[in-house]
């Protein structure tokens, strides 16, 4: 069994986080003058009022603030793929813009939405946070004051309930990887709340807009395309703007059942046993009763999409369930392993990178659970880990033909390092040629590694950071175990912290990381 070559998938996330939230920051809210023609009465798409031109007067109205905003906004979304720091700039001018338009018009919900909504768009583009100076979780704090803020002036709009839900669960993920069960907790149920009345909201609007539509196709009288709303007594017409919202669909009221979906399946991990059946049952609300009529209304053409978009998130959720079950002794391995193969077993799966990658880290969970309820016995089922983490090798390496990421190479560095970890456990019952292989695992790690830090983006830190500690890892395991060499240009020695990590990720057992701790010392 020789040693894969260059490039080595997403990387094994911590036990609490089971699978990212594909985040989907809802429709921008624009404004157009009021005289504007409102045929039906039913939300429609405008143009754009004249954006502000640069090197004109200061912004007075609350349009012409939205306007300077808007020019920065372009600015900085033409440059957020070349030149991140640039964008950065821009997008913190819109904001500051933003800020002064709410000083003089606090009452503006759209100047609100606007400015809560691009906040978000910067939380989820790690290459932008890392020019604007603020760590992600205040980032994300200060997100989540202004989609309250923007709440309260439009509890009922359906796009800032999911928006804010959205940041909840994103602060939310940034609070578990600190161990900040409790935090995280009441801000996913904060979040599924929202949800649930976006749901509620959107469904109301989606009947309403069908029964208007039925008017009309009736025989019903539609409103005259000259005729103007009425303007406030005493304003100047030319001056008032109204809201302008694109109709709600079918598709946005799945969007909302996989973000609900989403949040579930990272609350599931942090709850205590007794609370899992209500989520349990909150999941199968949404995935067999509410998902099914909404997908019957989606137009045939995004059909096959959307029911891959709920197979995905009703997996993820399954898995993670499962997990939190096993863990609390609620379920037997066996089980475990059978839910994980009926779920996966979707339309599609095959040919998505993320589905894959889904999969793979669902069954290298359950590895993990497996060694952390038979640490140190014999009675670890070692060849279920053993093929397992193989299936898992395989999808994460048909997932890199589709997209050779650092994060998939970095999750195929972990899956060496674990069927490491179980050819090598004594007593493992399993095959000598399987344990004899271990010493190609590590070198397999190793390489892994050393092609995630290769991809890793130069404007994403933490993905490298991620990497060169993998590394180093491996690197010091096949110094002290197999007496290999380390290469010139291999990082240092693991610091504690990382060893400590690799320990309760599951990578290493306890007593290795001490060899490697010592032989770092002694170095």
């Amino acid at each position: 069994m020789g040693a894969e070559e260059t490039p080595p998938a997403p990387s094994i996330a911590p036990r609490l986080q089971v699978g990212m939230l594909a985040l989907l920051t809802r429709k921008r809210i624009i404004t157009c003058p009021s005289h504007l023609d409102t045929t039906m009465g039913k939300p429609k798409q405008f143009t754009r009022p004249p954006k502000k031109q640069k090197g004109k007067a200061e912004p007075q109205t609350a349009d012409e603030f939205q306007g300077a905003a808007d020019l920065e906004e372009e600015t900085g979304g033409k440059w957020r793929a070349g030149d991140p720091a640039k964008s950065g700039r821009a997008f913190v001018r819109a904001l500051d813009i933003y800020d002064k338009g709410l000083q003089r018009y606090p009452k503006s919900f759209d100047l609100a939405y606007n400015k809560a909504r691009l906040e978000l768009e910067i939380t989820q583009r790690p290459a932008i946070v890392s020019h604007i100076g603020q760590p992600l979780v205040d980032l994300l704090k200060q997100t989540l004051d202004s989609h309250r803020y923007a709440l309260k002036l439009n509890e009922q709009n359906p796009d800032v309930l999911f928006n804010t839900s959205q940041v909840l669960t994103s602060l939310a993920e940034q609070l578990s990887e600190v161990d900040d069960t409790a935090g995280a907790i009441g801000l996913l149920q904060e979040a599924l709340e929202l949800l649930s009345a976006c749901l509620s909201r959107q469904e109301m609007l989606l009947e309403q807009q069908q029964i208007d539509l039925e008017d009309i196709e009736g025989g019903g009288v539609a409103l005259d395309p000259d005729e103007k709303p009425a303007s406030t007594a005493g304003s100047d017409q030319s001056e008032q703007t109204v809201t302008i919202e694109t109709p709600i669909t079918a598709s946005d009221l799945l969007d909302a059942v996989v973000a609900s979906m989403s949040a579930l399946t990272t609350l599931v991990a942090l709850v205590e046993h007794h609370a899992l059946d209500a989520l349990g049952e909150m999941a199968q609300s949404l995935t067999e009763r509410k998902a099914p009529i909404y997908l019957a209304e989606v137009a045939e053409g995004e059909r096959i999409k959307a029911q891959f978009a709920i197979a995905l998130a009703r997996a993820n959720f399954v898995a993670a369930f499962a997990s939190a079950q096993f863990d609390a002794f609620l379920l037997e391995a066996d089980t475990y392993l059978n839910r994980l193969s009926d779920v996966f077993s979707f339309a599609g799966k095959d040919t998505d990178t993320t589905s894959l990658s889904s999969e793979a880290s669902a069954r290298t969970e359950l590895v993990l659970s497996l060694l952390q309820r038979y640490e140190g016995s014999p009675d670890l089922p070692a060849d279920l880990c053993w093929k397992q983490l193989t299936l898992a090798q395989q999808l994460y390496t048909t997932a890199t033909k589709l997209d050779s990421s650092a994060e998939i190479y970095l999750s195929r560095g972990d899956v060496e390092m674990l069927r490491h970890r179980v050819a090598s456990t004594s007593a493992n019952k399993l095959s000598p040629v399987v344990q004899r292989s271990a010493p190609t695992l590590a070198q397999n790690a190793q390489t892994y590694y050393t092609g995630a830090v290769k991809l890793a983006p130069s404007d994403n830190a933490d993905v490298r950071d991620n990497a060169l500690s993998r590394l180093s890892v491996a690197t010091a395991l096949r110094a002290l175990l197999y007496q290999v060499d380390s290469p010139s240009d291999a990082p240092g020695p693991p610091s504690h912290d990382i060893l400590e990590t690799c320990v309760e990720d599951g990578l290493l057992d306890a007593d290795v990381a001490n060899g490697m701790a010592s032989m770092s010392f002694k170095s």
